[in-house]
């Protein structure tokens, strides 16, 4: 049997260039898709921009988050855990609270009051006795909470603005929070 090298070689180069011809189809198609895409000068623009400000927002120093009234006193006879499950009663529905450590509670607590939105207004602090039956609210944290508070705050329940960013958030926002946090419990009569 005799082989005709010639027109293997003819088919080979066939073959390639379909095989290149499809890819640069490919390619075409690719850039057709991405260019829908394309950013210009100005939209780069802005995209760096909106990077740049959002990550160089920042919450106020530490010693602007603490509470202005440091150190407040607690009820007499009651150390920081009794007044925590006095406030945990106050507020069932309004108060989450850990104790990381032994005279240290974390909270959380979500204001009656909404937005205009009806999105959720809380505010987080660390709670510290200090000495006798005084405590310190430290590292004070507020934050507008567009998702439902009943559900835990987790990693994956994100969803609001920290702060505060300026003082006109700390007072408009954080201290009004944790002055209803602090608002003793309803007397009975």
């Amino acid at each position: 049997m005799k082989v005709n090298h010639k027109y293997e070689f003819v088919g080979g180069i066939v073959g390639e260039m379909d095989s290149k011809m499809a890819q640069l189809k490919i390619r075409k198609q690719m850039r057709q898709r991405l260019g829908r895409f394309r950013i210009g000068p100005l939209g780069l623009l802005i995209c760096i921009s909106t990077f740049f400000l959002v990550s160089c927002a920042s919450l106020l120093p530490p010693e602007r988050r603490m509470y202005p009234k440091n150190p407040i006193s607690l009820p007499k006879g009651m150390d920081i855990h009794d007044w925590m499950d006095t406030k945990k009663k106050q507020f069932p529905n309004h108060l989450q609270s850990d104790s990381p450590y032994a005279a240290v509670y974390k909270i959380v607590f979500f204001r009656k009051e909404k937005t205009f939105l009806g999105s959720y207004i809380s505010c987080s602090a660390y709670l510290r006795q200090t000495k006798g039956n005084t405590i310190e609210i430290v590292e004070m944290a507020s934050m507008i909470n567009y998702s439902d508070y009943t559900k835990s705050l987790s990693r994956f329940n994100k969803g609001g603005d920290l702060g505060p960013m300026s003082e006109k958030e700390r007072t408009e926002v954080l201290l009004p929070c944790i002055e209803e946090f602090l608002e003793p419990p309803p007397t009975r009569n």
